[in-house]
C-alpha cells in the first residue's frame, strides 16, 4: 500500500454520540426515601441528587450514628424502591451514599472522543489521550500514553474497552506517528483492524512473547539513538534530530504469555515499563483476572479494573473492594498513577458497526497495490 496526504477521518461523522442527555424526574424517589426514613426516625439531609448516565446517587448526610446506622441497614427496602437489586449503599465524606445503577442513557465512545477536552489534550504537541470513560457528572477522562506511558485493564468487558482505546488512537494519529501491535486471545478478537498497514494482528503466544522480548532491544537501539542525538526523550529527538514512531503493543489476555513463561514474560513487560517510555514505546496489558498481574503491578501505577470476580482481584488493582459489585455493562475503576484514589467511570460504547466505518474511512488515504511489501511486524523482528 502507498499513502499520499493522510487526512484522519472525523469522529463526529462516524461514531454515535449524544446531542442531548435524557432525564428522568427523581421526585416520586425522594418522596418515597423521606417517607421511608421518616417511620425509621432517621434524621439527616438529604443533600445530593446527581443523576449521571448510567448511575443516580443520592447523599445524605445523617444527624446521628443512630441514623446512619439505620440509613445503611435499610438497603433491602432501596432495592424494593428502586426495583434494583445491584444498589450500593457506603458511607464516604460524612454521607451516606446511595448509588443506583439506573439506565438513562448509555455513554458513547463517541461522547468521550468529541468532549472538549479530549480536543485540548489532543491540540498538545506531545500528546496521546486515549478514552477512559465519564463519570457521574458528565466529565470525560482520558489517558495521555505522554504522561501515562503504560495500562493495566483487568475484568469483565476488557475487550470492548479495548477497542476503545484502539479507536481513540486510530482516531487522533496518522501512520507517521504511531504503529500499532495487536496481541489477542483469538485472532478474530482484533481482525477487523487487519487491512490497515499499521496494524499488525497476532494470536500466537510464542510470537507475542518473542515481540516483547524484540521490543526491548528497541529500547537499547532508541536510547542509542538518543544518546548519539544528544536527546533526552522521544519528543525532544522528534523536534531535533528526525522522526521516531510510538509504538504501542496492546495484549487482549496477558494469561497466554504467563501460561508459556511467566517469570519472562513479567521481567520482559516489567522492564518495559520502567524504560521505554522516555523513547515512545507503550505497554497496553489486559487479563480477565488480575491476578496474573501481581508480579507486574507496581510497574504499573495506571490502571483500569472493570468488574471482577473476587474482592481479591480487586484489591490487586485497584487496592480496595467494590470492584467485584461493579455494573456488568463497562463500569469501572481508573487509577490515573498519581492519585490513590480511583475514578468510578462509565466507559464508552462502540459498535462493531462503527469500528468497519473508521477502518473504511482510514482506508481511503491508502492506495492497494498488487505488491505488498514486508509487515511492520516482519520489520521489527528484522531490526
Amino acid at each position: 500500500m502507498s499513502i499520499n496526504e493522510f487526512v484522519l477521518p472525523l469522529t463526529k461523522d462516524l461514531l454515535k454520540y449524544h446531542t442531548k442527555w435524557n432525564e428522568r424526574s427523581l421526585k416520586p424517589y425522594t418522596d418515597e426515601l423521606f417517607d421511608l426514613w421518616a417511620e425509621n426516625g432517621v434524621d439527616g439531609l438529604l443533600d445530593t441528587q446527581l443523576q449521571g448516565p448510567t448511575l443516580t446517587r443520592f447523599g445524605i448526610i445523617p444527624d446521628d450514628r443512630r441514623s446512619a446506622d439505620r440509613i445503611v441497614s435499610l438497603l433491602p427496602t432501596y432495592k424494593a424502591i428502586f426495583n434494583r437489586s445491584d444498589i450500593q449503599v457506603y458511607r464516604a465524606d460524612g454521607h451516606i451514599y446511595i448509588d443506583v445503577p439506573w439506565q438513562t442513557d448509555q455513554v458513547y465512545l463517541g461522547d468521550i472522543l468529541l468532549d472538549n477536552e479530549f480536543d485540548e489534550v489532543q491540540s498538545l504537541p506531545q500528546a496521546i489521550p486515549v478514552a477512559i470513560g465519564m463519570d457521574i457528572y458528565r466529565q470525560s477522562y482520558f489517558a495521555d500514553l505522554s504522561r501515562t506511558p503504560h495500562l493495566l485493564v483487568a475484568g469483565a468487558g476488557r475487550t470492548a474497552f479495548l477497542h476503545g482505546i484502539i479507536i481513540s488512537l486510530l482516531l487522533s494519529h496518522a501512520p507517521e506517528e504511531i504503529e500499532i501491535y495487536l496481541c489477542g486471545q483469538r485472532r478474530s478478537e482484533f481482525d477487523r483492524y487487519d487491512p490497515i498497514p499499521y496494524c499488525q494482528i497476532s494470536s500466537d503466544p510464542g510470537e507475542e512473547m518473542a515481540l516483547l522480548e524484540d521490543l526491548n532491544a528497541e529500547v537499547d537501539r532508541r536510547y542509542a539513538a538518543l544518546y548519539d542525538s544528544r536527546c533526552r526523550t522521544i519528543y525532544d529527538f522528534n523536534r531535533k534530530a528526525g522522526m521516531m514512531k510510538h509504538l504501542i503493543v496492546i495484549i487482549e489476555e496477558y494469561a497466554n504469555l504467563n501460561a508459556i513463561g511467566k517469570r519472562q514474560a513479567a521481567n520482559l513487560l516489567t522492564r518495559l515499563a520502567e524504560m521505554a517510555s522516555a523513547c515512545g514505546i507503550h505497554v497496553i496489558t489486559a487479563s480477565e483476572k488480575s491476578v496474573y498481574f501481581r508480579p507486574i503491578r507496581e510497574s504499573f501505577p495506571a490502571r483500569v479494573c472493570l468488574r471482577t470476580d473476587t474482592v481479591a482481584d480487586s484489591y490487586v488493582m485497584v487496592d480496595r473492594k467494590g470492584a467485584e459489585k461493579l455494573g456488568k455493562k463497562g463500569m469501572l475503576y481508573y487509577l490515573d498513577g498519581s492519585s490513590q484514589t480511583p475514578y468510578l467511570l462509565q466507559s464508552g460504547i462502540i459498535t462493531a458497526k462503527e469500528i468497519r466505518a473508521v477502518v473504511s474511512a482510514i482506508m481511503d488515504n491508502f492506495e492497494v497495490v498488487e505488491e505488498k511489501g514486508p509487515s511492520l511486524w516482519d520489520k521489527l523482528f528484522s531490526r
